[in-house]
C-alpha cells in the first residue's frame, strides 16, 4: 500500500510540473514580441547626405540643377536633381560613399548606369517610398579647380629601420632628401624599387671628405667634390640648397651652382618648398588645408616635412584627393625642371 501511494504522489508531481511548463510556454506565446525600432530617414536628411558627399568630391553648386518631380505618392520626393560631374570622376565611389552613410536606415538603393561611362541615375527608398532621385551626367567641360601636390620628406635617412621601411611602404608617390655621403649611396639606389625618388640637399651636414664643399677649397678640389656627388647620386630628381647654410652664403656658391648648371643640374632654394611644421597637430592640419584649398596662386605645392608630420596628415590627404587634387612625384614638379628665369636665356 505504501508503494502504491508513493507511485501515485510521484505521478502527481510529474503531472504538476508538466502543467507548469505548458502554462509558462502559453504565457510566453501570448506576450507581444518587442518590435525593433527602425529609424526612417526623411527626404531632407537623405538630401543632406547626398549634397555633403558631392561637396567632398569638389562638385560645385552651379553644376547642380533641380526640377519638380511628379509622383503619385504624397510623401515621396517633390524634386529631382541633375548633376554635371567631371568626365574622369569615379561615379561608383560617389555611390559607395553615399550608401555607406545611410545603408542602415534605408530599404532600397538603386543606381542604374544608362550607358557605359555615361549617365547614372540614383534612386533611394525607405519603406518602398522614393526619397531621392538624382542623375549624374559626366561632362568633359566640367573641370574641378585642383592643385598638384608633392611631398619631400626631410628626415628619412635619420629614421630607424622600422621607420625607413614604413616610408618605403607608403603608397603615395612621395620623395625624400639626401645629404651627400658615401654611406647613403646604396640606400638611395634602393628607393627606386619602391617607386620613391629623392633630391640632393646641400647644407652644413656634408661630412664625407670626398663630397665636402668648403669655402677654402681650390676650384680643382671643388670640381672633384661636385663630380663625386653627381656620380654617386645619378638618380637624384632635384638639387636643393639650404639658404641658411655656410655654402649658400660663401663666395664659392656661385661656382658650385655654375658647375652643376654646366651638367644641366639646377639648384633650387629650400624656400621654394612649403615647410610643413607646427607645434600642435591641429595647427599642422590647418596649415596643410590652407595651402591645398588655395587655388588663386601657383597650382603646384611642394611640401617639405618630417615623416612624422606627414603621417599626421594622412586622413587629410585622402580628403583633398577626393576633391580632385593630385599627388605627383618629385620628377613631375618644377624642381626637376630648368628654372623659368633661365628658360628665356
Amino acid at each position: 500500500m505504501t508503494n502504491q501511494k508513493q507511485k501515485f504522489i510521484k505521478y502527481l508531481l510529474i503531472a504538476a510540473i508538466a502543467l507548469l511548463i505548458i502554462n509558462i510556454a502559453i504565457e510566453s506565446l501570448k506576450k507581444p514580441k518587442k518590435e525593433i525600432a527602425v529609424h526612417e530617414l526623411s527626404v531632407v536628411q537623405i538630401e543632406t547626405v547626398f549634397f555633403t558627399v558631392l561637396d567632398e568630391y569638389g562638385i560645385e553648386t552651379k553644376w547642380i540643377t533641380r526640377k519638380k518631380y511628379k509622383s503619385a505618392d504624397y510623401d515621396s520626393v517633390k524634386t529631382e536633381y541633375t548633376v554635371k560631374i567631371p568626365a574622369d570622376m569615379p561615379v561608383p565611389l560617389i555611390i559607395k560613399d553615399i550608401n555607406k552613410v545611410i545603408e542602415k536606415d534605408i530599404t532600397g538603393f538603386v543606381s542604374e548606369e544608362k550607358k557605359i561611362f555615361g549617365t547614372t541615375e540614383i534612386r533611394i527608398y525607405t519603406n518602398e517610398v522614393l526619397k531621392l532621385k538624382a542623375t549624374l551626367i559626366p561632362n568633359k567641360e566640367i573641370i574641378r579647380k585642383r592643385n598638384e601636390l608633392s611631398f619631400v620628406i626631410n628626415d628619412v635617412f635619420d629614421l630607424n629601420e622600422k621607420g625607413f621601411n614604413n616610408f618605403l611602404s607608403v603608397h603615395h608617390l612621395i620623395s625624400c632628401t639626401v645629404v651627400p655621403g658615401h654611406d647613403l649611396v646604396i640606400k638611395t639606389d634602393s628607393l627606386k624599387d619602391y617607386t620613391k625618388e629623392y633630391a640632393v640637399l646641400l647644407n652644413n651636414d656634408i661630412s664625407d671628405p670626398k663630397m665636402k664643399l668648403k669655402s677654402d677649397y681650390q676650384k680643382e678640389l671643388l670640381r672633384g667634390s661636385i663630380q663625386n656627388i653627381v656620380s654617386s647620386f645619378r638618380d637624384a630628381k632635384a638639387y636643393i640648397i639650404d639658404e641658411n647654410s655656410t655654402l649658400y652664403n660663401s663666395p664659392i656658391y656661385n661656382y658650385v651652382r655654375d658647375e652643376l648648371k654646366r651638367q644641366s643640374i639646377y639648384i633650387y632654394p629650400r624656400s621654394e618648398l612649403i615647410e610643413l611644421n607646427a607645434q600642435e597637430g591641429s595647427e599642422l592640419i590647418s596649415k596643410f588645408r590652407f595651402y591645398c584649398e588655395d587655388t588663386t596662386g601657383v597650382h603646384q605645392k611642394i611640401f617639405f616635412s618630417s615623416f612624422d608630420n606627414f603621417l599626421k596628415i594622412q586622413n587629410e590627404i585622402e580628403k583633398i584627393k577626393k576633391k580632385g587634387n593630385k599627388i605627383i612625384p618629385l620628377s613631375k614638379t618644377f624642381l626637376a625642371e630648368k628654372p623659368a628665369s633661365l628658360k628665356t636665356k
